[in-house]
């Protein structure tokens, strides 16, 4: 009966002994890869990439036209159209890329065109008026690029840029009015 007996104790100690040995293992399986994505964290701050360039900020936007969203590979093409035409010692990666967009589309600056810069002399009210007297001269049938020429030629010292912008302007300005009129007399119906 006792041989029976420590038998089955050196079964169970040689279980656990297995099952401990077994757990070591992962641990230390763990430990290394953890210590692995640790380094290339490391290794990938450490590779900051280059500034961009013009010519590679620009290869940057047209390729993003060229290459709409959905598209297979998009960000792939992207980074081989932008190295291409650029000709880098270090050529951009598509996670280069995407972050470069990323950061360009989400700042404030990209979204706020509307802005004049502060050397832009005002509007007066006769180039206002010209303007408006352009708009009517020349209508929105005629063809984009030909009719915007037109009309900052008919608002001297205004470029085609210039007059575009503050149309724009404008129609905004009218658009945001209207909004808060029909707001206000909604507000006056209300008891």
């Amino acid at each position: 009966p006792n041989g029976l007996a420590e038998v089955r104790e050196v079964a169970i100690e040689t279980a656990a002994g297995s099952e401990r040995q077994s757990l070591l293992a992962i641990e230390a399986r763990n430990k290394a890869r953890k210590e692995d994505a640790d380094k290339q964290k490391e290794a990938k701050l450490a590779k900051t990439s280059a500034p961009w360039t013009k010519d590679e900020l620009a290869a940057l936007s047209k390729a993003i036209k060229k290459y709409p969203a959905g598209g297979a590979a998009r960000w792939d093409a992207i980074a081989s159209f932008i190295n291409n035409l650029c000709k880098q010692e270090e050529p951009r990666t598509k996670e280069e890329c995407i972050e470069k967009y990323n950061l360009i589309a989400s700042a404030p600056a990209a979204k706020d065109t509307t802005a004049a810069p502060a050397d832009d002399k005002a509007w007066t009210e006769k180039e206002d008026t010209l303007l408006q007297d352009m708009l009517r001269k020349y209508p929105a049938s005629m063809e984009k690029n030909e009719r915007w020429k037109s009309i900052a030629e008919g608002v001297p010292g205004r470029s085609k840029k210039e007059c575009v912008e503050r149309f724009k302007a404008i129609r905004e300005a009218v658009k945001t009015g209207k909004k808060a009129r029909s707001n206000a007399s909604t507000v006056d119906i209300l008891p």
